[in-house]
C-alpha cells in the first residue's frame, strides 16, 4: 500500500511539474510574440493608438466624425486584408458578422468594436485572441501575431 501511495504522489509531482513547465513555455512564447509584435511596429514606425491587456493594438488610419458607432449584436459588414508578421497576406475580402457573439477571432470582434462605420483601421494581435496554438490551415502557423486592415462598410 505504500509502495502504491508513493507512486500517487511522484506521479502527481510529475504531473505538476509537467503543468509548470507547460505554463513556462507559454509564458516564454507569449513574450516572444510580444517582442515580434513591438519590433514589428517599431520597424515600420507604426503610431498605436491603443494597446489593450488582451495584447490588441489599434491603430485609426481613417476616421469617420459622422460614423455610427457599433454595438455588440449589431450585424456588422466590413473589408479587410489578414496578413502576418512578414506581411505575407493570408487572407482578404468582405463579410458580414453579428459583432461581440464569437462569429470571429477574439482579436476581430475587439479590434473592431472600436471602429465606426466608414472608418479604416488596423489591428495588430498576439495570437492568444488569433488562432493561437492550432495555427489555421497551412497559411497561419501555431502562434502567429496577425495584422488586419480594417474598413467598416456597415452596421445595422
Amino acid at each position: 500500500m505504500k509502495k502504491f501511495s508513493i507512486l500517487v504522489l511522484m506521479s502527481f509531482c510529475l504531473g505538476t511539474l509537467a503543468c509548470g513547465t507547460k505554463k513556462v513555455k507559454e509564458n516564454k512564447m507569449q513574450e516572444s510574440e510580444e517582442v515580434q509584435i513591438e519590433n514589428y511596429i517599431k520597424k515600420n514606425a507604426i503610431k498605436v493608438d491603443f494597446k489593450s491587456n488582451s495584447g490588441l493594438r489599434f491603430i485609426l488610419n481613417q476616421e469617420a466624425k459622422d460614423g455610427m458607432s457599433l454595438k455588440q449584436g449589431q450585424s456588422v459588414k466590413v473589408k479587410y486584408s489578414g496578413s502576418l508578421l512578414n506581411d505575407k497576406q493570408f487572407d482578404a475580402g468582405s463579410f458580414n458578422f453579428i459583432l461581440g457573439v464569437g462569429q470571429v477571432i477574439t482579436g476581430f470582434d475587439e479590434g473592431i468594436a472600436k471602429l465606426k462605420v466608414g472608418e479604416k483601421g488596423t489591428l495588430i494581435f498576439p495570437s492568444s485572441i488569433g488562432y493561437g496554438a492550432a495555427g489555421a490551415g497551412s497559411d497561419i502557423p501555431p502562434n502567429s501575431p496577425l495584422i488586419f486592415e480594417i474598413e467598416v462598410l456597415a452596421a445595422r
